[in-house]
């Protein structure tokens, strides 16, 4: 079975995210259900302060999925992926940190389960590239890829080139890639320097060339780098794959940014 993790961000500054989710993968016939009780993946910030910590969350979460039925787990958002990806990991690698998270979901009543498979929305995407069905090219739109940290270390680890992935889907819009941008936006340290945080947001939009969007696979990154600067609309892949689809943008959540893309 098919199930999703959402992820916190989709709960507020990631809706457009979440809105597009559904009815993309509506679009394209996949089915799939919402993992019952889920909980936050840590992000990059739990990590830092308790690596059991951040462990436990990962393996609670994919262990609940697992007692669900869930084979695969898949996300649209970049940093949880990242987490859902690498903790998994470190786990099955790690026997002390496995015993040790092992033990505290006991306490609480659940079976360490780190079997269900990790993806991202575009992995589902791409294996099913046969069920899109453009409706609308977007030739002549200009692009600037924008995987943003979290993506493009889950694909790092797994050995695959994120540009590469994001190109071959767009390819099937007829859109051009004018630019693949590899900085951080600056998001996590929004909290106490936002000087620096617009900073490294606006040299992405540099780096973007004279790219009319700038596509992404964060909620994180979309949110900053849109609400940032008011000259280039900020959109996440499934987003504009969902508009080639002949979805409207109220369907996509497009409508919910500072800086529309108007086509």
């Amino acid at each position: 079975m098919l199930c999703h993790y959402p992820g916190c961000s989709t709960r507020g500054i990631g809706i457009d995210m979440e809105i597009a989710t559904r009815s993309v993968l509506n679009e394209m016939g996949i089915e799939y259900k919402e993992i019952e009780g889920w909980a936050c993946c840590g992000t990059g910030v739990v990590g830092e302060v308790s690596p059991y910590g951040a462990a436990t969350l990962v393996a609670s979460n994919l262990s609940l999925a697992s007692e669900q039925g869930c084979k695969r787990v898949f996300t649209a958002c970049g940093i949880c992926v990242y987490q859902l990806y690498s903790w998994q990991k470190r786990l099955k690698e790690e026997s002390e940190l496995r015993s040790k998270v092992s033990e505290i979901l006991n306490s609480h009543r659940l079976t360490l389960d780190l079997s269900p498979e990790v993806l991202h929305i575009i992995d589902l995407i791409e294996e099913n590239l046969d069920r899109v069905n453009v409706t609308r090219e977007l030739r002549g739109l200009k692009v600037s890829l924008y995987p943003g940290c979290g993506a493009r270390n889950y694909y790092f680890l797994k050995g695959e080139d994120v540009f590469e992935k994001m190109q071959k889907i767009l390819e099937k819009t007829g859109v051009n890639v004018v630019a693949k941008v590899d900085t951080c936006c600056g998001f996590p340290i929004m909290t106490y320097d936002k000087k620096n945080a617009k900073r490294l947001a606006l040299k992405v939009v540099e780096k973007s060339l004279d790219a009319d969007v700038i596509v992404t696979l964060c909620p994180f990154c979309q949110y900053h780098l849109d609400t940032a600067q008011d000259r280039k609309p900020v959109v996440h892949l499934h987003q504009l794959l969902g508009l080639a689809m002949g979805l409207k943008k109220e369907q996509l959540g497009l409508d919910k940014h500072s800086n529309q893309l108007r086509l």
